[in-house]
């Protein structure tokens, strides 16, 4: 052994240094990869073939090892970290040596090349991968980037750290819609660096946080890095989870966990969301309380765009945090009251399948007392108990077709219960006033007129979508009451037959 370490751990020290030592060396990624695996499975081969590198493994003819195969512990739990005390045994690190390695290694890359070239093309989900890199060509080539840089200049400028903010803002937008880290930082340098640097930001902000807010592309969805990752994780995590099931005495996954062992490409961009927007905001809190402690190194920038407007702290603080806030926050307050929801008034036209329990009960022992280990007792105890509620109804219940006069009143009671404004219109008229906010930052000197116009108008359009709502609703029940022939009448017949009536 070579100081006393383990030939897996050596081996694994020799991986990072040769991979460590070919990124810094200045060689583009790919061939630092390639080369660093060349490179490290010739030092470890060389080491191993001399017998310098030694793999302490457990010994399976011993009597310990055949008592625990004897007590039903599957061989996959048998391992140095589970069962310390187990007798072990001294062995080469390539078993069969480093000839046998090198043939099984070329083997698994040929395979996976053939699954990723010739099988991959037939995975719809990687053809994201070309939109997204077409995207960030259209944001080069039609200088959009460029534009929308200027523009958030022009609104963060005359805060303290102002220019830095916008950087970080552009740079989860670029993020978002290349989802590539080179393209974003390459672009943000090019552009922004020269500006911050002309208006006194000292260098070290300025590549810090064109840095930073470059590799917003890895996590911001939709990513490239995430679609690769999740064609590949999915696969692997299935095939982990089945693995894992069969080690605890189940048939498979879905019974062992109750629940499809599925990792999606969906499920990773929900999940790096999150933290991605929070990265952003972090990135841009950074550079506002830094340039407030120390002004002369990111000085705010009055009339940063040349637009000959005088934009005073006060007025951009006002249109550009406090008012669109305000806008968010009133609308997911209304989205909490009902007042902004779901106006969708589909109903199906058969009955749900029913309820199944919560996890199969039918299963072995060895099964069982896995998945008590997993779920917990109150979990196993309710799933028996609804299985024999299951099992004294006749069985989970079967979809059945709706008769005319129960969808009739399935669609009547949707109509009743849903909001007066349907989240589509208010985003829209919430889109609608962010511009007119930002116009109004933006333009101080102005007439304000038209904006304050708009606003109006924005206020009353989703007034006038709520008494549209009541007039869907006043027709819908009127079709109720004229029957089942009602349903081959238009809406604007109806709502003209509804009015009379209310006359």
């Amino acid at each position: 052994m070579l100081f006393g370490f383990d030939g897996v751990e050596v081996g694994l020290l020799i991986v990072f240094l040769s991979l460590l030592g070919a990124i810094i060396s200045g060689f583009p990624v790919a061939f630092a990869l390639g080369g660093a695996g060349i490179v490290s499975f010739g030092i470890i081969a060389a080491l191993d073939t001399a017998g310098i590198l030694i793999h302490m493994d457990i010994d399976t003819a011993s009597e310990a090892y055949r008592a625990l195969i004897a007590q039903g512990v599957p061989t996959l739990e048998i391992t140095h970290f589970r069962y310390p005390d187990l007798p072990q045994i001294a062995a080469p690190l390539f078993d069969g040596g480093w000839e046998k390695a090198m043939d099984r290694n070329l083997s698994f890359i040929v395979n996976r090349m053939n699954d990723r070239v010739i099988a991959g093309a037939s995975i719809e989900t990687l053809l994201a991968v070309l939109m997204f890199v077409m995207m960030g060509i259209v944001l080069e080539r039609s200088k959009i980037a460029n534009d929308l840089l200027t523009t958030m200049a022009r609104v963060f400028g005359p805060l303290p750290g102002g220019l830095a903010v916008s950087v970080v803002v552009v740079g989860a937008f670029l993020a978002a819609s290349t989802g590539i880290v080179g393209a974003t930082v390459v672009t943000m340098g090019l552009l922004s660096l020269p500006t911050m640097l002309r208006a006194g930001y000292s260098p070290q902000l300025a590549t810090g946080v064109i840095a930073a807010s470059g590799t917003l592309g890895q996590i911001i969805p939709p990513s490239i890095v995430i679609v690769l990752l999740g064609t590949m994780a999915g696969d692997l995590y299935a095939a982990g989870q089945e693995i894992r099931a069969q080690a605890a005495g189940c048939s498979d996954a879905l019974t062992y966990l109750g629940k499809a062992a599925v990792v999606s490409v969906g499920t990773l961009f929900q999940a790096a969301m999150l933290p991605g927007l929070l990265l952003a905001f972090l990135y841009g809190a950074y550079a506002f309380g830094y340039a407030m402690l120390n002004p002369s190194r990111a000085p705010a920038v009055v009339g940063a765009a040349g637009s000959g407007q005088i934009i005073t702290k006060r007025e951009a603080t006002t249109w550009f945090l406090f008012v669109p806030v305000g806008i968010i926050a009133g609308l997911m307050l209304l989205a909490q009251v009902g007042m902004i929801g779901d106006q969708d008034y589909t109903v199906d036209s058969y009955t749900d399948v029913g309820q199944a329990a919560s996890l199969r009960t039918n299963v072995s022992e060895q099964c069982a007392a896995s998945m008590i280990e997993l779920h917990g007792q109150a979990a196993w105890d309710a799933a028996k108990a609804e299985q024999a509620a299951i099992d004294g109804a006749g069985g989970v219940a079967k979809s059945v077709a709706l008769t005319p006069e129960e969808i009739q009143k399935a669609t009547l009671e949707k109509i009743a219960s849903r909001s007066p404004i349907g989240t589509g219109v208010a985003i829209l008229f919430m889109l609608l006033a962010l511009v007119l906010t930002t116009a109004r930052g933006v333009a101080p000197m102005s007439d304000h007129r038209p904006i304050w116009i708009g606003l109006g108008g924005g206020r009353l359009g989703p007034a006038g979508r709520c008494g549209s709502d009541r007039a869907d609703h006043d027709a819908g029940q009127h079709r109720a009451d004229l029957g089942p022939s009602a349903d081959r009448l238009p809406l604007w017949l109806l709502e003209s037959r509804a009015d009379a009536g209310a006359e």
